[in-house]
């Protein structure tokens, strides 16, 4: 704790201990000089009783016999009558104070005037009116004990205490606060140091300790945060490598190919300067949808994809994106032939509750995918089970790998090369197409296996397989 705060501590706490001092010392003062109560008129009127009921002189005498038993208590007591003539007097020689017989008399007999408490030991004095013919009064005076002394003592050790403790309660603040600097030094150090799992130690219930608990909680927060921005600083540098190792080749073909154009392209026979041309275009296409799946990867999660998912009809979408494969294939000069079975309860139960665009694209990626890898034919199998919908795609092609299928759907390092596949077939991007498919299945809530077919069947190529939890309106339509 820094001295200006402690001083400002210290200054707030003596006002405080004051502030109680006094409201102590009044209500002391209150209960020890406050007149009138029930407890002291009746002894007032006990002591008045005594007297006149014998001889005045006689009367005062038997009070005093009375008090002997208790000489803590010091009396005075006078008769006096209205001119204050003294008339009886339980101290020889010595007359009642003036401010006594100054005092107004009470009219009425038994009536008591009294001045301070009589208990209190400090100073009470009282006037009571006797029962007689001629009005007489009984003065009464209690100087005060020694006990005055003692309430002051205690009025003084009181705050005296309560500053100490004051004083003890700061000292033990600066202590723990000190301690709590320190900690918070500790944890703060440690983590601009990059040790983000440094923490404040819990367990105490007071209000340094609950802020300790918020920020141990926001230091999870920043942990978690940090920890993701390091995730896709990761995948960044990773994407950037993969796309550097699988723009090198293609770029170098394009060099070769544009080289080879300009020096000798004059001297090329025309089939020769073709397929050079073919190879320019080839890339060039490369290239094309290289950047389109960059693009659509990077905006895939955008929330306008998840507004605008609606109940779709499955099976007319795979009927119009297989036609659309179809065609292009044709487009191709080497056309895949592409077999469509879906079951006859489709119909009715081939919806799914997601965003046309991505199934779309989605459909169109896998019979690409299909296709390229396919001799001639490509089977798709559409079939509804208890709560999904199943679409099978497999093709007549050499299959894929064992590494092929463990990293399905993730990014490569390189650019893969089939030289045994036509030309058309022999530059497989870097796995961006499978990276789509498996993201827009998991973006709809369902999921992709991929595996081999039979060795001896008609299509032993890659076997895809897409499952779609059905729509849950048509579902409850169809259950009713």
């Amino acid at each position: 704790m820094s001295r200006p705060l402690w001083l400002r501590f210290l200054v707030i706490s003596v006002f405080f201990s004051v502030l109680l001092s006094l409201v102590y010392l009044w209500m002391i003062r209150e209960v020890t000089t406050r007149p009138g109560d029930e407890v002291q008129r009746s002894m007032y009127l006990f002591i008045a009783r005594i007297v006149e009921g014998n001889d005045y002189a006689e009367g005062l005498h038997r009070v005093q016999t009375y008090r002997s038993e208790s000489p803590a208590i010091a009396l005075e007591m006078w008769v006096v009558n209205a001119d204050n003539q003294v008339l009886a007097s339980s101290v020889k020689g010595e007359k009642p104070p003036a401010s006594l017989l100054e005092r107004k008399k009470p009219d009425a007999i038994h009536e008591v005037v009294a001045r301070g408490r009589f208990f209190s030991g400090s100073a009470a004095s009282a006037i009571v009116r006797l029962q007689s013919s001629e009005p007489v009064y009984l003065l009464v005076n209690n100087p005060g004990t020694p006990a005055r002394g003692a309430f002051l003592m205690m009025g003084v050790l009181f705050v005296i205490t309560l500053i100490a403790a004051i004083l003890l309660g700061l000292l033990l603040l600066t202590l723990y606060l000190r301690g709590r600097s320190a900690e918070a030094r500790r944890v703060i150090q440690n983590m601009e140091a990059g040790d983000l799992t440094a923490r404040f130690t819990s367990g105490r219930l007071d209000a340094i300790g609950g802020l300790m608990q918020h920020f141990n909680a926001m230091g999870d927060e920043i942990q978690r945060l940090v920890t993701q921005l390091q995730a896709i600083e990761k995948k960044r540098r990773e994407l950037l490598q993969e796309l550097g190792h699988d723009l090198r080749t293609p770029l170098t073909s394009l060099r070769t190919a544009i080289d080879t154009l300009t020096v000798h392209g004059d001297d090329m026979e025309l089939q020769e300067r073709q397929e050079f041309f073919n190879v320019v275009n080839s890339e060039l296409d490369y290239f094309t949808r290289l950047i389109d799946d960059l693009f659509f990867i990077a905006n895939i999660d955008e929330p306008r994809y998840r507004n605008q998912a609606t109940s779709l009809d499955l099976c007319d979408l795979l009927k119009a994106e297989t036609g659309h494969s179809v065609h292009n294939q044709q487009q191709t000069g080497q056309p895949i032939a592409f077999e469509l079975q879906i079951d006859a309860s489709c119909a009715q139960n081939g919806h799914i509750n997601g965003d046309t665009y991505l199934i779309a694209r989605l459909l169109r990626n896998v019979f690409d995918n299909a296709a390229s890898y396919a001799q001639s034919r490509v089977r798709i199998r559409l079939q509804v089970l208890a709560d999904t919908l199943e679409l099978v795609v497999e093709d007549d092609g050499p299959g894929i790998s064992s590494d092929g299928i463990s990293r399905f759907g993730q990014r490569r390092d390189t650019r893969l090369m089939f030289a045994g596949l036509p030309s058309r077939q022999s530059g497989i991007s870097l796995g961006l197409g499978s990276v789509i498919i498996k993201t827009i299945i998991e973006l709809h809530g369902g999921h992709v296996r991929i595996d081999n077919g039979e060795a001896r069947s008609e299509f032993p190529g890659a076997r895809l397989t897409l499952v779609f939890p059905r729509f849950a309106q048509n579902l409850i339509n169809t259950d009713g």
